[in-house]
């Protein structure tokens, strides 16, 4: 049996559109997608051919990165295989809910002949809640556990917060950002991103923003909380992917500054 490789091998690899499908008498059967929060995107594909089946590799990235990295996944050879592989076991020690991740498979057999599926994304989706979402400009929002008044009242402010944003830093428009709100606390603890026990104790941290994905998560329906974060994404966005990284001080005080609820002061009001 071939064993799932514990190591993740980064490789440069042609764009989606350059890839190719020609598998010689290599057929897929069926592919499927499982996803259970937290912990698990199990991921398998059926082939068959004229020949022995020797070697499925999975190639993935997730969305916003340029470089693919590809593993093997479980499998006995033989004319019919199937394949499979929990992909968060690769993808990296920690992927938010929300994160989308793109993967293709790669299926040799032993005549060498090669099939290249079309690439596919699979969203890691926390399943424990029924999501509700909401559309406010560029911000796709989505939320359970919240009374319609409080959503609406929420996004009636953010509509023209989130504008202010766009024109601020001149994006017309701004490309697709994504934020998970979650309701309590106790939610939060296999969503957000691990710290250390003292700032966990302390329950230091209300949102978490990934410019790279395109993605934020938060705690509480709060306007102030969906700007400060939303802030995040789209300065990201106006710097560019050939930017050098925006230095910390920077990112953040841009984020507190378009937050409404933080009270800016000048020198001369002190």
């Amino acid at each position: 049996m071939f064993l799932a490789l514990a190591a993740v091998f980064l490789v440069a690899l042609p764009t989606a559109s350059s890839l190719s499908a020609a598998g010689g008498g290599i057929e897929v059967v069926a592919t499927e997608e499982e996803v259970n929060f937290p912990g698990n995107v199990d991921l398998s594909v059926t082939a068959e051919g004229d020949a022995e089946i020797v070697e499925v590799r999975i190639f993935y990235r997730t969305v916003g990165s340029r470089v693919w990295a590809y593993a093997y996944p479980e499998f006995v050879p033989s004319n019919r295989i199937t394949a499979s592989l929990n992909l968060t076991g690769e993808v990296s020690s920690y992927l938010p809910p929300g994160a989308e991740v793109e993967y293709y498979y790669e299926i040799t057999d032993s005549q060498g002949n090669v099939l290249r599926t079309e690439p596919t994304v699979v969203e890691y989706e926390d399943t424990r809640f029924d999501w509700e979402e909401v559309k406010i400009g560029p911000l796709t929002l989505l939320y359970y556990d919240q009374s319609a008044s409080r959503v609406r009242s929420v996004v009636r402010s953010l509509e023209s917060d989130l504008a202010r944003l766009q024109q601020l830093l001149q994006l017309d428009p701004a490309g697709e950002i994504k934020g998970l709100i979650y309701s309590r606390r106790s939610h939060t603890l296999d969503a957000f991103p691990q710290q250390s026990r003292t700032t966990t104790e302390q329950q230091t941290f209300q949102g978490f923003a990934f410019p790279k994905r395109g993605l934020f998560l938060g705690l509480g329906m709060d306007r102030g909380l969906i700007v400060h974060e939303s802030a995040h994404l789209l300065l990201d966005q106006a710097m560019g992917d050939s930017a050098l990284p925006t230095p910390a001080w920077l990112d953040e005080g841009f984020a507190s500054y378009m937050d409404p609820s933080v009270r800016i002061f000048s020198s001369g009001s002190l």
